[in-house]
């Protein structure tokens, strides 16, 4: 028997795309498991993968979702648009190939309403789907995301929003790395130094300043001269003039800095400033596998936890600040545990709630969380 890999080529594509994308890599497995026992999942399955390659893409160029609920042709639609793909309505010969695909795009949702057996219940009398057809649902999502992945090649994203790492950009480092010039001072008029850099290229004579504290210079790029660093820095007790038993002081004595957790709200119920999310999260928490945690108890529903969790530490300009949105992470990643979510898969799934916050939260009323007044 063929492989999935043999028979539709782009699903292995696209994980491969976004190595570090793990619901992503989630979703080719459930395609692969679905198609080798030819089982009805198939059509959900490869209907999900779409979509969670669309909105993948909507993310990398800072887009957000065409509306709070849309369907897979609606994702298809928008996700071309960011890549230059607009359908034009007959004013390219083009469009028609756009259009196919838009129809092909329909046409999976209507197979997956008809033929899978979780689409609005099912007699258990129907026949089950021959090979033929699972292969059909199969190489009908690999069309689309042929398209998909064929123009997204050669486009770069939005290095604002792209979760594409370093490597990924050599062309653009070099650029970089090849007309700059760089000058560093440091100042020391305050409690602690401040490196200074000035950088600038020959079109550019007033250059960029980036005033950056040793400590996060080390600790982006160098945990382990960090550590080293830190090991280093002991800080001198000043000895008394009569040193004795009593007025010995060691550094094990003092108290330690006070870290203010991230606001964790575990909740029955949640009517605050993102209750119109709550349905779009409910889907969402479903597509990634976390629908049945979300009622334990009476006292406990993940998806109002989520909202309030979240309310309580995005913060007015959290998208702009990488400390907020890890402190994001950490408490809706504690919200998770607390139902039951495995650690792993609870750090997983934090990270792409982030995303999904981040995209969903656009034009809603500004949220004043205790975060944005703590960093």
């Amino acid at each position: 028997m063929a492989t999935v890999d043999d028979v539709a080529p782009n699903f292995v594509r696209a994980r491969d795309r976004w190595p570090e994308a793990p619901t992503l890599a989630k979703h080719y497995e459930e395609v692969v498991d679905a198609y080798n026992h030819n089982g009805h999942a198939l059509v959900e399955t490869v209907k999900s993968f779409i979509e969670c390659v669309c909105l993948t893409i909507l993310g990398e160029f800072g887009k957000a979702m065409p509306s709070s609920s849309p369907s897979t042709t609606e994702l298809l639609a928008e996700t071309l648009q960011v890549l230059s793909l607009k359908n034009t309505r007959g004013a390219s010969k083009f469009d028609r190939v756009l259009s196919a695909h838009s129809r092909l795009a329909d046409a999976l949702s209507e197979m997956r309403n008809e033929d899978c057996p979780v689409a609005h219940g099912k007699d258990g009398f129907l026949d089950t789907l021959t090979s033929n057809h699972t292969r059909a649902f199969l190489l009908t999502g690999d069309t689309l995301l042929c398209l998909l992945l064929s123009a997204l090649e050669g486009k770069e994203p939005d290095l604002r929003f792209t979760r594409e790492p370093y490597e990924r950009f050599p062309h653009l480092h070099e650029r970089i790395d090849t007309a700059v010039t760089v000058e560093s001072t440091v100042e020391d008029e305050e409690e602690s130094p401040m490196i200074v850099l000035t950088l600038g290229t020959p079109s550019l004579a007033e250059g960029l300043e980036l005033r950056v504290e040793p400590s996060r210079l080390l600790y982006s790029i160098d945990r382990t001269a960090y550590l080293e660093l830190l090991s280093a820095s002991v800080p001198e007790i000043p000895q008394p003039e009569e040193v004795g038993e009593q007025a010995r002081v060691t550094v094990s004595q003092l108290p330690a800095a006070r870290e203010i957790p991230p606001a964790v709200q575990v909740v029955s119920s949640y009517d605050g400033s993102l209750r119109a999310l709550r349905a779009d999260l409910q889907r969402y928490l479903d597509s990634l596998g976390l629908g049945e945690a979300d009622s334990l108890t009476a006292d406990f529903q993940l998806v109002d936890s989520l909202l309030a969790t979240a309310e309580q530490n995005l913060g007015v300009d959290w998208t702009d600040r990488p400390s907020l949105q890890a402190r994001l992470k950490v408490a809706l990643r504690r919200v998770l545990i607390q139902s039951g979510i495995a650690e792993e898969e609870a750090s997983s799934s934090a990270e792409h709630l982030v995303t999904w916050f981040r995209i969903q939260s656009t034009g809603l009323p500004a949220t004043e969380g205790t975060s944005g007044d703590q960093e």
